[in-house]
């Protein structure tokens, strides 16, 4: 039961670290924009020359490519998180299976164990 469980984990934590690389390829490097969840207007500033308009695209595109790489390396950490589980439950199970299959009557040593 347990062994399904770590696949499964694996499986999702791999699929996870893969779609965030391949998200994160794509935009920084194919160019595909980002979703935009900043958007900032124009900025008036008064000057002693009068009023200059300050463009603030560049500073939405700067913001927005951060966040998307925040988020990104989220979605990664946690699908490697999944997987670290699943290995460790996997690791477990599989020693749980060899104490078994050995058929000792006496309990091993803790150093035995750590060999496994």
């Amino acid at each position: 039961m347990h062994k399904i469980l770590s696949y499964l984990l694996i499986c999702i934590g791999v699929l996870l670290i893969f779609f965030s690389l391949i998200s994160m390829y794509k935009v920084f490097v194919d160019g595909q924009p980002a979703a935009p969840v900043v958007q900032l207007a124009d900025m008036n500033l008064q000057t002693q020359y009068g009023i200059m308009l300050v463009p603030m695209q560049n500073v939405n595109t700067l913001a927005n490519l951060g966040l998307f790489a925040v988020f990104m390396a989220f979605v990664l950490s946690a699908g490697a998180k999944l997987a670290g589980i699943g290995v460790k439950m996997l690791k477990n199970e599989r020693i749980c299976e060899a104490l078994a299959e050995l058929k000792l009557t006496e309990i091993p040593s803790e150093e035995n164990l750590k060999k496994l």
